[in-house]
């Protein structure tokens, strides 16, 4: 929520080329590594390469704060890390299916892979636009911290049931609020209220992925 879409999309395409064929080859090539050397079926093994594909820049970026690295650099990071998770978990579930079902052909995982995504991007956006709209009508920080909660995990959990994905479309939801309901239809008492909300959150969340 606190990235600026417009930043984003200037660097749009080192950040595709990161997320997308990043991921991918961050997929392959071990997979593919694992399958030589233990012998492990090939779909298995490149399941294996999408499980540790999606790395996450907590770290990275707390360097780069400290080292007052080029804001452009660590701006790319963040939203790369933004998109890789969404790469990441529809390729795993593409894979997956194709090992229950035995059998993948290329055609079939690309078009799934690229209605995962567009789907959940599309999505989310329209939610967060939604959400955006309702918040300029009120201007109280608890149901407006409600509204971003219920819209965080709905647009996860609508986009789960319609097959697409729901990391994309979380983040995308998250993007529209904050770059359009947060600065045109909340207050700054509710923006800094918010923002504080999530950054707890965040925390918490980040800080359990070490336990």
């Amino acid at each position: 929520m606190k990235l600026d879409v417009r930043e984003l999309l200037r660097n749009s395409v080192p950040l595709l080329l990161l997320a997308n064929a990043g991921v991918l080859l961050a997929a392959l090539v071990p997979g593919y590594l694992v399958h030589w050397l233990i012998g492990l079926p090939v779909l298995i093994a490149l399941l294996f390469g999408c499980i540790i594909s999606a790395t996450d820049p907590i770290s990275v970026l707390a360097i780069f704060k400290d080292l007052r690295v080029d804001k452009r650099l660590s701006l790319i990071m963040e939203g790369e890390s933004l998109l890789n998770d969404g790469t990441a978990v529809v390729l795993f579930g593409i894979l997956f299916g194709a090992i229950v079902a035995e059998k993948l052909t290329v055609p079939k995982g690309l078009e799934q892979y690229f209605m995962a995504v567009a789907g959940g991007a599309v999505l989310g956006s329209a939610l967060g636009y939604l959400a955006s709209r309702i918040t300029g009508k009120v201007d109280d920080p608890q149901i407006e911290i409600t509204l971003t909660t219920i819209l965080a995990y709905g647009s996860y959990l609508l986009a789960f049931q319609l097959h697409f994905s729901g990391v994309i479309a979380t983040a995308s939801a998250g993007l529209m609020l904050g770059n359009f309901g947060a600065k045109r239809g909340m207050s700054t008492r509710t923006r800094t209220a918010m923002q504080s909300f999530w950054e707890y959150i965040s925390f918490v969340m980040n800080l359990s992925c070490f336990f």
